[in-house]
């Protein structure tokens, strides 16, 4: 089997109406791509992710998909390979990666940082959709306990959430202060609350306070801060979301004995892909971020969207499980 030919479509699928003139007027995540491997067998592949430059996708045609097994191109190009290699086989994508262990994976929602009534608008949205994890971007032009506070109004008891600091908290008694100020709501963890390279500052956080505290997987080492104990979750396949790399970061954060979440910004073909990934690692527990979500309706048939209190079933259709709503997609392309 050869692959023959990859298109290359670029869409802006909108974001639901409560949100779309904010994401505009920010530039947020407003162009995607969807790529459509097709192959000499008549096997079609699907992905979709960040733009990748006509040299790199040349350099696939011709070649078996079966030689990308092993999860290293780039990821919107691995999703449609392993799409068309498990549909060749039979077998949905999580075979191709290891050993299923979990039938569902956990999703969270997403936020820009926006005011209370905005953030507690959303929390509503999100709830309706079957999140119980809602990921918020703090930021210090907003008061984080004003939003939090609008939120917890907003939602049942059962609802969480993760606060991205993107380490605009600066400083361990900064982080301290917000901490305390936020223990008596439902916080699942403090993501990034200072720069990362600064392990002392992390550890003075957790010696005085049991916010969890969730790290990008890549800085500092790893290895040095798992023996730091400066963090108490990993955030993989971020910035390198290529599926070897993602798998390895996972069984690294296993061996600690530390819990994972998968980001991977992308549409419902990613949706489904980060399904697949989670179902393989162990530790992959904690909801997964892909902001699909946020848009106005999906590109994928079955979607893999709405939720059951947090969770999708994992596909066990050959390939990734899902197909293109070509509807959908003409509607968006630009």
């Amino acid at each position: 089997m050869k692959i023959t030919q990859i298109d290359v479509i670029k869409v802006k699928v909108p974001y639901h109406e409560g949100i779309d003139e904010l994401m505009t007027r920010r530039n947020l995540y407003q162009i995607d791509y969807v790529y459509k491997v097709h192959t000499d067998a008549g096997l079609l592949g699907i992905g979709d992710g960040a733009c990748q430059s006509d040299d790199v996708v040349q350099q696939y045609i011709g070649r078996n998909p079966f030689a990308f097994m092993n999860g290293w191109a780039p990821t919107p190009l691995q999703q449609a390979f392993y799409d068309i290699i498990g549909k060749a086989l039979g077998v949905p994508v999580h075979q191709l990666l290891g050993e299923k262990v979990h039938e569902k994976t956990s999703f969270g929602y997403w936020s820009i940082d926006m005011n209370p009534d905005a953030w507690a608008a959303e929390a509503r949205h999100a709830y309706a959709l079957g999140y119980r994890l809602h990921k918020i971007k703090a930021r210090p032009w907003f008061e984080v306990l004003e939003q939090v506070e609008a939120i917890t109004e907003a939602v049942p008891a059962d609802y969480q959430l993760r606060v991205d600091a993107n380490d605009s908290f600066e400083t361990p008694a900064r982080t301290l202060e917000i901490a305390r100020q936020l223990q008596d709501y439902n916080i699942e963890s403090f993501e990034t609350p200072i720069p990362q390279a600064d392990i002392a500052g992390y550890q003075e956080i957790k010696r005085q306070t049991e916010m969890p505290l969730s790290i990008h997987f890549g800085t500092p080492d790893p290895i040095e801060a798992i023996r730091a104990k400066m963090n108490d979750s990993f955030i993989i396949a971020y910035p390198d979301s290529r599926a070897a790399n993602a798998k390895r970061e996972a069984t690294i954060s296993e061996a600690a004995h530390l819990p994972v979440w998968i980001q991977i910004v992308g549409l419902g073909i990613t949706t489904c892909y980060v399904m697949h990934l989670a179902a393989v690692m162990r530790n992959a527990t904690m909801p997964a971020i892909t902001l699909n979500a946020l848009r106005a309706f999906d590109l994928v048939t079955p979607s893999t969207i709405p939720l059951v209190d947090g969770y999708a079933p994992v596909p066990t259709t050959p390939g990734l499980g899902v197909e293109l709503n070509e509807d959908a997609l003409d509607n968006c392309r630009v």
